[in-house]
């Protein structure tokens, strides 16, 4: 049954026009991006080899990408995920929903799967075009492989919080006000502030993996906000299917 819901919203997503001309749009924008840092590392890059630098082409090309993937995830997914609950509340079509043999967990995860799939090729998009590189220069797969594994964590993550804010809304675009705001203000929390600063700052979780570093505590951060999310949705939409 969750699969049955994820396909249709992959389904929605993947037979919609703006849906593949706005992958077209960012795969053109990633792309610019990486030639733009690709250009700057190849007119520094003997002055990094006089001064024996331990700057290589990931940490010059392929990390200023990534960051630059993980903020245009920021502002796809709420765009993508704000109507999942929100407009099956405001048209009624949740009632009906609801009565059918499945339940409210299998509902939200079925959104939730379809939302996370659905934006999956953003994820493996820049990848890709790192790993391209290989072919003129050394590039660190563990490293690209920790990588995907952040993008992946925080796409789940910020996938769970669009679905929780769509269905405490009826109108999609509260919803994803809502999502920007808070998915903004765990980017911008200052990780030096101190320590309840330090445990939810998005930025500093997600960029060790950029880095090479896979450390469980960053893994459940990512891990426990998704599950907090997906958990508030369905207690959201159980209670309109009249739980008590």
């Amino acid at each position: 049954m969750i699969w049955s819901i994820a396909r249709r919203e992959l389904l929605a997503t993947y037979t919609s026009a703006s849906s593949w001309i706005a992958l077209a749009a960012v795969q053109f924008i990633l792309a610019w991006l990486l030639f733009l840092q690709l250009d700057v590392y190849l007119k520094i890059l003997p002055e990094l080899v006089a001064g024996n630098s331990p700057l290589g082409i990931i940490d010059m090309v392929v990390t200023p990408t990534l960051s630059s993937t993980t903020l245009i995830l920021l502002v796809l997914i709420p765009l993508q995920g704000m109507g999942s609950f929100a407009d099956e509340i405001r048209s009624g079509r949740i009632t009906l929903l609801l009565s059918t043999p499945v339940s409210a967990w299998q509902l939200v995860a079925g959104k939730w799967l379809g939302l996370l799939l659905g934006n999956l090729p953003l994820v493996l998009l820049p990848l890709l075009m790192a790993w391209l590189l290989e072919l003129g220069s050394a590039v660190d797969a563990g490293r690209l492989a920790s990588s995907f594994l952040g993008l992946l964590l925080f796409t789940a993550m910020a996938s769970a919080i669009s679905i929780w804010l769509s269905a405490i809304s009826e109108q999609p675009l509260t919803a994803a006000a809502m999502s920007w705001g808070l998915l903004v203000l765990l980017w911008l929390l200052d990780a030096n502030a101190g320590n309840v600063m330090q445990a939810l700052s998005l930025n500093a979780r997600l960029s060790p993996f950029f880095e090479g570093l896979v450390d469980t505590k960053h893994i459940v951060y990512f891990l426990a906000f998704t599950a907090a999310a997906l958990g508030l949705a369905t207690h959201r939409i159980w209670r309109l299917g009249g739980g008590e």
